[in-house]
């Protein structure tokens, strides 16, 4: 007897692109609960962290546009299969690495198989299933995903805790192998036979390389001073290599990236909406997992469980989000969403280095709420904006904007952290009179990311003089945190006024 026949073959698809699908969402959410322990391990420092998630960001974006370009042309199931053993690799790269520069190359790697299997997954559910069934597949493919979202920081910390952050990413092999055994089983091949053989890969150079450079200098900028020749010459090639973008996409037939869609109003309010809502998003889990664990002193598996405030209620809305905007609109529960995470924020900014854990619990529950409208009905309100021929082209430009959203959330909110962190510092060990030479100040703020070398630093000086240090850290921490959230906030404020360009009411079916 076989377990996949004619009749349920659209169920095992569905299975197999969803595994894919876990391993993306899983791996971007779950990693944030390992971060103080990989700096701890690694020596690396707040920069560094920030790059272990932006490496996997930067080569997820716009990759996975050419991806779903590639997947039409030369074979969906094809490109699946590349992108995921693409991935293997990254991840076993990525569980080995001795070094933070290693690690971050490794990440680039698996974001380039995340790319391409997450671009192909959609478009073979799709074609799974005949088109008055195909709606059910999709949601039940997209439901499998937000499980990742919610139970990813739970298995990053009980991983991370019980056996190494390593087995974080040795763990995705055997699930990754497993999903191409279910695909070469019961995923048939298919392509667009009408699709043009050309892919903008000018374009796909231009803005990948053109957005690191810009991360790049953003993140280096507070630590190398921002008139250093490496931040001025990545402001440069950021300015030519996406002014040369922006000059070239509009004149080609196949573009990357179709700018003539942002001639809708209610399509750039969506994409504006999926930005601030990532940004929030992706700078919230950075921060707050170092804030849980290096100034509360969780575990990792401890500050999992946390998240699972948020997680867990995210969810749950998410299940419900897209019929609620198909009775009222997208507007307003976009707007609500967006509102609920500015305030979320604000309550962020009421922690002290001792305030414990009930004011992270209600600011988690109020983003998780927030972010699920926000991020469910931000897609329906952008794929509602623009004709149904343009919707492959829209989703993907949408997915492309929701993930450079997380990547600024990190770098800038991550260099306004910096710049506040060493201006507190300075100020409160002056204050304290500590007498710690240049290399000693430049150790003592590694104890911001959990850097091994600052704890050992710190384990040579004066009982003393290392509790005002301690409490001096953690003091700067807060100072620096306060400045990210309350970026954040803003940002979220300006998210709710970017929902007033999507229409309120979706036009009725005549």
């Amino acid at each position: 007897m076989h377990l996949v026949t004619e009749r349920n073959r659209k169920w095992w698809v569905v299975v197999a692109m969803a595994i894919t699908t876990l391993l993306m969402t899983i791996d971007f959410n779950g990693l944030t609960v390992a971060l103080p322990t990989i700096g701890r391990d690694l020596d690396t420092s707040t920069t560094g962290l920030q790059w272990t998630i932006n490496a996997y960001l930067l080569a997820l974006a716009a990759p996975s546009v050419a991806a779903g370009r590639l997947a039409d042309i030369y074979g969906r199931r094809k490109v699946l299969l590349i992108g995921t053993v693409v991935f293997i690799a990254g991840s076993a790269a990525s569980g080995l690495a001795q070094a933070d520069w290693w690690l971050i190359a490794a990440r680039v790697v698996q974001g380039f198989g995340a790319a391409a299997f997450f671009a192909a997954s959609l478009s073979i559910v799709s074609t799974a299933f005949p088109p008055e069934e195909r709606s059910k597949g999709i949601g039940v493919w997209a439901g499998i995903g937000t499980v990742g979202l919610a139970i990813g920081p739970l298995i990053g910390g009980f991983l991370t805790q019980t056996l190494s952050w390593r087995w974080f990413f040795f763990v995705n092999i055997p699930v990754a192998v497993l999903a191409i055994i279910l695909t070469l089983v019961a995923v048939r091949e298919s392509r667009d036979e009408g699709a043009s053989p050309y892919v903008d890969f000018t374009g796909l150079l231009t803005i990948t390389v053109g957005l690191a450079a810009l991360v790049l200098a953003i993140q280096q900028g507070g630590t190398l001073g921002w008139g250093s020749v490496l931040v001025i010459g990545s402001l440069v090639a950021a300015l030519v290599l996406l002014g040369l973008f922006f000059f070239v996409e509009p004149r080609l037939r196949k573009p990357l990236i179709d700018l003539g869609l942002f001639a809708n109003r209610g399509y750039v309010g969506a994409n504006g909406v999926a930005f601030a809502q990532n940004f929030g998003f992706a700078a919230l889990l950075f921060f707050l997992t170092l804030y849980l664990q290096n100034i509360l002193g969780y575990s990792p598996l401890q500050a999992g469980f946390v998240f699972l405030a948020f997680s867990a209620v995210l969810a749950i809305i998410d299940s419900f989000a897209g019929r609620l905007a198909a009775s009222v609109g997208s507007r307003l529960p976009m707007a609500v969403g967006m509102a609920l995470c500015t305030v979320a924020f604000l309550i962020l900014l009421l922690v002290t280095p001792t305030s414990g854990l009930t004011i992270v619990i209600v600011a988690l529950l109020v983003a998780g709420v927030g972010q699920a409208l926000a991020y469910t009905v931000s897609t329906t309100g952008g794929m509602q904006a623009i004709p149904e021929a343009k919707a492959g082209a829209a989703s993907g430009i949408l997915s492309m904007i929701r993930l450079v959203g997380a990547v600024f959330g990190v770098a800038v909110t991550g260099a306004l952290f910096k710049a506040r962190e060493n201006e507190k510092l300075v100020e409160l060990l002056t204050a304290s009179g500590a007498n710690l030479d240049t290399s000693d100040r430049a150790d003592i703020r590694g104890l911001l990311s959990g850097s091994a070398a600052a704890e050992d630093k710190l384990a040579r000086i004066a009982p003393d003089i290392a509790r005002q240090i301690e409490e001096v850290v953690r003091e700067a921490f807060v100072y620096a945190f306060d400045g990210a959230m309350l970026l954040c906030m803003a940002v979220s404020a300006a998210g709710v006024l970017v929902t007033f360009l999507v229409a309120g009411k979706a036009p009725q079916a005549q």
